[in-house]
């Protein structure tokens, strides 16, 4: 009975001491893990199809290769792939300096350890850190876990290296059709996003969303509803994102009954959905570049758009703003209609014609 004792208050101590830099007590690990709330909405990374291809199925080299993270808070400006006698180990230097380890688990995990499986960063020569971490496979999600050095906790990421970015004919297995695996993914998610729509559809929601509107955009309403009903266009300035995409300018938008709707057309096919003021927008073509047709409620002032792209191996959200300018508000212009004159107009313009001459000749015979 006191072996026994004496045995479960030794477990009890080790639990609760330090062991080299770490505690490994629970309550210390779930203390150094950020909670729900101090995190940023994570994204799933990969593409659903996707086959996971390991260091054996890749020549030996030194690669430069793309990385998708689940956060947006842990950039990776750069990472370069070595793979040699089978395994994979990559080189991440990231945008700034906010992290001082990072460990392959998750932040529970990491927390937990006695600080030997930690990987430290080496300090590039403009100041930014490096970390080299293992990779298990390409296109296959890896769990890291990222120490804040503000906040001085551990942050869950996932991290997915993807086999496509290689140099052609570095990877020895027989990739996926990516194409395809976009399109699929894209079809998924129009589909899920209608039967949001649909299931979300309601008078008294769309009765209280107009309400909401009205009340927030008062003053723009009344600029816009000095307008008649018809079609005009009007200067849009985009700004955000990477400075790569772009909008029609001017924008058409018409008027009805005192709302007015404007069309965004971007410079690309990949946009899927918009949101404007907490609702989400289908494209209203299904060929071409992406077209939405907005509600517009402001002039002259920035308004925050999300778009989401699929252009990357996995859709992803970026923020814009847009900015409608009043000052430049026209009429749309009518297509010009040809003219077109009766038989019996011709005829009479050429007896016109006629006469004049014959009052002419008279003229000169009578001088």
């Amino acid at each position: 009975m006191k072996k026994t004792m004496c045995l479960c208050l030794l477990a009890a101590g080790l639990l609760l001491c330090p062991v080299g830099n770490a505690a490994v007590s629970f309550g210390a690990a779930y203390d150094q893990v950020a909670s729900e709330d101090e995190k940023v909405a994570a994204q799933e990374v990969g593409l659903e199809g996707m086959i996971p291809v390991d260091g054996s199925e890749v020549s030996e080299g030194v690669y430069d290769v793309e990385v998708e993270c689940s956060s947006s808070m842990f950039r990776i400006e750069k990472a370069v792939l070595t793979v040699k006698d089978g395994k994979m180990e990559a080189a991440l230097t990231l945008s700034g300096t906010g992290y001082l380890k990072l460990f392959m688990g998750t932040g529970l995990e990491a927390a937990a350890d006695d600080g030997s499986s930690y990987i430290d960063y080496v300090e590039e020569e403009e100041g930014k850190y490096t970390f080299t971490i293992p990779v298990e496979a390409l296109d296959k999600p890896i769990e890291c876990a990222a120490f804040s050095k503000r906040k001085e906790k551990w942050y869950d990421r996932t991290l997915l290296f993807e086999a496509q970015s290689l140099p052609e004919g570095a990877v020895t297995a027989e990739l996926p059709d990516y194409e395809a695996l976009k399109k699929a993914a894209r079809d998924k998610r129009i589909a899920a996003l209608k039967a949001e729509k649909e299931s979300a559809a309601g008078a008294e929601a769309e009765s209280a969303e107009k309400t909401s509107a009205a009340e927030g955009t008062q003053a723009a309403e009344e600029r816009l509803t000095a307008l008649t009903d018809g079609d005009y266009t009007v200067e849009i300035t985009l700004a955000g994102g990477t400075g790569r995409a772009a909008v029609e300018s001017p924008a058409k938008f018409s008027v009805h009954e005192g709302e007015a709707v404007v069309q965004i057309a971007w410079s690309s096919s990949n946009y899927d959905y918009m949101i404007a003021d907490g609702r989400k927008y289908l494209p209203v073509n299904t060929e071409g570049n992406s077209v939405f047709a907005l509600p517009l409620t402001v002039l002259d002032e920035e308004v925050l758009v999300t778009a989401d792209t699929t252009a990357m191996s996995t859709p992803h959200e970026v923020e814009y703003t847009i900015t409608f300018h009043g000052d430049t508000i026209k009429a749309a212009e009518s297509p010009a209609q040809p003219s077109v004159r009766s038989p019996l107009a011709a005829v009479a313009a050429a007896a016109g014609i006629l006469i004049l001459c014959a009052a002419a000749f008279l003229r000169r015979k009578k001088q």
